[in-house]
């Protein structure tokens, strides 16, 4: 199975790119399943669709999910629930299993978790993620060093607690354990997958603008210091040939920063991506498939 993490700045078109490059394994007769990490789902609009709480087939060899953050954080929360209530409790604070979604993180964590049966289950051979915007793509890389960071500390802490524990509920300290176990070999699993470029690799979309160009910076700097490999660039959205002052001057001003990534990311695949001029989505993902892997 191969992992491509699709990511950027929200709002350059990372989700349609994500749709496109899924669509365009499939035809190439690869069990694919577009992914959704993003808690503001664009696939289920992208297909013209609707996707439920499972994988629906969107056409042969195609499967798209979009998990319901609400129903997937109860059944989280639910697998995890002695370490969780252990967890707390330290802090005197009653958390309900609806609460919990809204929790800074939380998204992150049960995306990841719910990522990882997919991987272990090993049905397709892609898996194309669309991430969240940039800002919650970063956690989300750091999350499984810091998952098990974490739990190793709460195994740590077995030998002092254990008998505490029990005494509250039997079994208590026991059942922490074990979750607490699954927790960090899950975290573990998903951090070996991240840093083999054999498995995942990252396709970072922005468009030709400053803020874009900057922010894609960052991410390409900030994941590869984490080990994890940014195999692509997709440069989107890019005025085409027009006579008309605005497309001149827009065009201008976009040629400046497409050669700024050119020349910064001279090693890496890089794509070109023009403008629509319309909304992207069912069959027009067709075009933009060809445009963005045609030549690979």
């Amino acid at each position: 199975m191969k992992l491509i993490y699709v990511a950027g700045k929200g709002g350059v078109g990372k989700s349609v790119c994500s749709a496109a490059s899924a669509i365009w394994t499939a035809r190439q007769e690869k069990e694919t399943l577009a992914f959704s990490m993003d808690p503001a789902h664009s696939l289920s609009d992208i297909f013209d669709t609707n996707l439920g709480s499972t994988p629906k087939r969107i056409r042969d060899h195609l499967y798209a999910y979009e998990p319901d953050l609400a129903e997937e954080a109860h059944a989280f929360f639910r697998r995890y629930k002695s370490v969780l209530s252990a967890l707390f409790g330290l802090f005197e604070v009653e958390v309900k299993p609806e609460d919990f979604a809204h929790m800074p993180g939380v998204a992150e964590m049960i995306f990841m978790d719910k990522l990882n049966d997919i991987y272990v289950e090993d049905k397709y051979d892609f898996v194309i993620v669309d991430s969240a915007p940039t800002a919650m793509v970063l956690p989300l890389l750091q999350l499984p060093s810091v998952t098990t960071g974490f739990i190793t500390r709460v195994l740590g802490m077995r030998n002092r607690w254990m008998g505490v524990l029990d005494m509250l509920e039997p079994g208590f300290g026991e059942r922490i354990l074990s979750e607490a176990r699954a927790m960090r070999r899950k975290s573990e699993t998903m951090r070996n997958a991240l840093l083999d470029p054999q498995i995942s690799s990252i396709t970072a979309v922005t468009i030709p603008e400053k803020a874009a160009v900057e922010e894609t910076r960052r991410l390409i700097d900030t994941v590869q210091s984490h080990g994890v490999t940014v195999s692509r660039i997709v440069i989107n959205h890019v005025i085409q040939k027009c006579d008309c002052r605005f497309c001149r001057e827009k065009a201008a001003s976009q040629a400046g920063y497409i050669s700024e990534m050119q020349n910064r990311y001279r090693g890496k695949s890089m794509v070109i991506l023009p403008d629509y001029g319309a909304e992207v989505k069912g069959d027009g993902l067709l075009r933009v498939a060809q445009d963005l892997c045609g030549n690979d």
